[in-house]
C-alpha cells in the first residue's frame, strides 16, 4: 500500500551541516514524489548538574577503561542560552527548509497518538546506528509494535567498520529489524555487517544529499543573496591538527590559492548553511576530512582531497569514492602524499554518468519501499 504520512528519524537537526542537508535532501526528494513527510528534529535537552556528572563519568569509563576512542571523554555542555546563540543560523535553516516534529518529546519512546499519526517510518540517513552517537534501539524501531506500521532504513550508517554490539544487544537488534520492510545502508561494508550479525540482506544506496542536483543547492544561497567568502581554497576540517595545518599550507603554496573556512570554533555561532554551501560553489579547490565535505565537493564538481581521520573510519569515504573511481583522492598518510595529485583534474563529465546510474538505483529503492 502506498505510504501517505511519513516520519523520518535521523540524527538531531542541530548544527552539523551534513546532517542538516541530508535531512533537507531526503525530504525534498520525497516531496517531489508527492509524499507528505516530516522529520524528527530531536530538540536539545539540557542536562542538570547531576546528569552532567553521570554522563561525564560514563564517557570517562568508556574512553579510558573500555578503550572506546570514538567517545569524547570531555564533552562541551552548553547552557540553553549559549546553545541558542550557537545554533542561531542553523536553526533558521531548519525552520525555513525542513518540516519537523518533536516525535519523542524528550523520551525514548513516543506516544501512541504520535505514532498513529504516521503510517510509514524511514530510519536514516547519517550515523543513526552508531552506538556512541545515539540510542541505537530507537533507530531500529523499538517504539513500534510488530508489523502495525511500515518501517525501513534509507542510507543508515553504523559509522564504523566493526560490529559495536554485544551478544545480547545483537540478538535484540536481530529481532527488531524483522519489522523492517527493507534495509539500506550508506557504507558498503555495512552490507556485510547486516548480513553477518542481524541476518539481513541490506542494499547499498547513496547518501540523500546526492539525490539532489547542484542547482537545487545553488538555489538555496542564491535565494538568500549569500555573500561570497574571501578566498578560493575551501577548507572544511572537523578534526584539526598541526599536521593537517601544515598540509594546508603546502596545498596553498602548490595551487597558489588563498584558503578560507566556513566553520565555527567551540562555543561560537555556526555560519549559515547557505554560507557553507556557497563556499563549495566559489572554491577552486577543497580540502576536507569530512564525509559531507567530500560529497559536496563532488556535487559542485570541484577538485578536492580528503584527509582520512582513522578514528572516524574510512568506510564512508571509500564506499562512494570507489564507486566513482576516485579512491586516490583519499589521503591516508600525509607523509606519503604525491604532490602531482594536486594538479590532476577530475573528469566530472564521466562522473556525472556514473552518478546518474547510482541516483536512479537509490531513488528506485525508496520508491519500491514507499509504493508497496
Amino acid at each position: 500500500m502506498r505510504s501517505k504520512k511519513i516520519c523520518i528519524l535521523t540524527q538531531p537537526l542541530w548544527h552539523n551541516y551534513g546532517c542538516l542537508l541530508q535531512a533537507y535532501a531526503l525530504q525534498k526528494c520525497l516531496k517531489a514524489l508527492n509524499y507528505e513527510v516530516v522529520t524528527d528534529e530531536s530538540p536539545r535537552r539540557f542536562l542538570t548538574f547531576t546528569e552532567k556528572l553521570i554522563d561525564k563519568s560514563k564517557r570517562m569509563i568508556a574512553y579510558y577503561v573500555l578503550g572506546r576512542k570514538t567517545v569524547n571523554p570531555n564533552p562541551f555542555y552548553p547552557t540553553e542560552k549559549s546553545w541558542k546563540r550557537i545554533c542561531n543560523n542553523t536553526s533558521k535553516f531548519v525552520s525555513k527548509r525542513i518540516d519537523t516534529v518533536d516525535f519523542f518529546n524528550g523520551n525514548q519512546s513516543s506516544s501512541k497518538e504520535m505514532i498513529n499519526s504516521f503510517d510509514t517510518f524511514i530510519i536514516g540517513s547519517d550515523q543513526v546506528w552508531r552506538d556512541s552517537y545515539s540510542r541505537v534501539e530507537t533507530y531500529f524501531g523499538d517504539f513500534l509494535e510488530q508489523g502495525n506500521k511500515k518501517i525501513f532504513s534509507y542510507a543508515a550508517s553504523f559509522g564504523l567498520s566493526n560490529w559495536q554490539f554485544d551478544r545480547e544487544r545483537t540478538e535484540n537488534l536481530r529481532e527488531l529489524v524483522k519489522k523492517f520492510r527493507a534495509v539500506s545502508v550508506r557504507e558498503k561494508d555495512a552490507v556485510e555487517l547486516c548480513r553477518d550479525n542481524i541476518n539481513v540482506e541490506a542494499k547499498w544506496v547513496l547518501d540523500p544529499t546526492l539525490l539532489l542536483s547542484k542547482e537545487d543547492y545553488i538555489s538555496l544561497f542564491k535565494d538568500d543573496f549569500t555573500e561570497k567568502s574571501e578566498g578560493n581554497l575551501m577548507t572544511y576540517i572537523l578534526d584539526y591538527s598541526e599536521e593537517k595545518n601544515d598540509f594546508l599550507k603546502l596545498v596553498e603554496s602548490e595551487k597558489k590559492l588563498k584558503s578560507f573556512s566556513v566553520m565555527a570554533k567551540e562555543n561560537e555561532e555556526f555560519p549559515a548553511v547557505e554560507k557553507w554551501l556557497r563556499g563549495f560553489y566559489d572554491a577552486k579547490f577543497v580540502l576536507t576530512d569530512s564525509f559531507h565535505g567530500m560529497v559536496f565537493s563532488i556535487i559542485f564538481e570541484k577538485p578536492f582531497l580528503v584527509l582520512l581521520n582513522k578514528q572516524r573510519g574510512s568506510a564512508r569515504f571509500l564506499s562512494l569514492l570507489s564507486a566513482l573511481g576516485l579512491e586516490e583522492r583519499l589521503i591516508e598518510e600525509i607523509d606519503n602524499f604525491d604532490k602531482e595529485l594536486l594538479h590532476k583534474d577530475i573528469d566530472y563529465e564521466r562522473l556525472r554518468k556514473k552518478l546518474l546510474v547510482l541516483v536512479e538505483k537509490s531513488k528506485g529503492f525508496l520508491i519500491d519501499c514507499l509504493e508497496k
